[in-house]
């Protein structure tokens, strides 16, 4: 409860900052693989923005349960147009708190830990009345150790974000 209410209050404090071109979406096409996100936007300046997301996984996988909660961000150039409309580019890192539960009934373990994703993305956001749509893609770089094992590396990312814009 405490991350939500952290979250919100910088969500607040940077649209209360940022100037008039702000938008909130969520990727729906994410939730067939097991992925919710949640990304507020905010103009910076006259070429740039700067997206702030929050990330809940779920899934399975062989004889683990996996969840995880995390947050990121991405700083945006917009070529040829005003920020939060238009192409995009720019670096984006996620943190991620990860936790996987064996499904073993007799002596189940549980295992946490932490990933770091650094990468880039690129996408193009329409405006049609204050509806949103985006499709983006990039790469992420994800490092993390769970279990004694090394887990992570390159990762293709794709996604169309639905949402509100004002």
């Amino acid at each position: 409860m405490k991350k939500i209410l952290f979250l919100l209050l910088l969500l607040f404090t940077f649209s209360n900052l940022s100037g008039q071109s702000k938008a909130i979406m969520v990727n729906p096409l994410g939730l067939f693989w097991g992925v919710m996100n949640v990304q507020y936007e905010f103009r910076y300046d006259s070429d740039n923005s700067i997206a702030l997301r929050a990330n809940f996984v779920g899934y399975d996988i062989g004889t683990f349960s996996n969840s995880a909660f995390g947050f990121g961000g991405s700083y945006r150039w917009y070529h040829s147009t005003k920020p939060v409309v238009g192409l995009w580019y720019g670096p984006s890192a996620d943190l991620l708190f990860w936790t996987a539960r064996e499904k073993n009934r007799f002596a189940p373990s549980t295992y946490r830990s932490s990933f770091l994703g650094l990468g880039g993305d690129v996408g193009y956001k329409w405006n049609f009345n204050q509806f949103g749509v985006e499709v983006y893609g990039g790469l992420r770089y994800y490092l993390g150790e769970i279990a004694g094992l090394s887990f992570g590396g390159a990762s293709l990312i794709a996604g169309i974000n639905l949402g509100y814009i004002w």
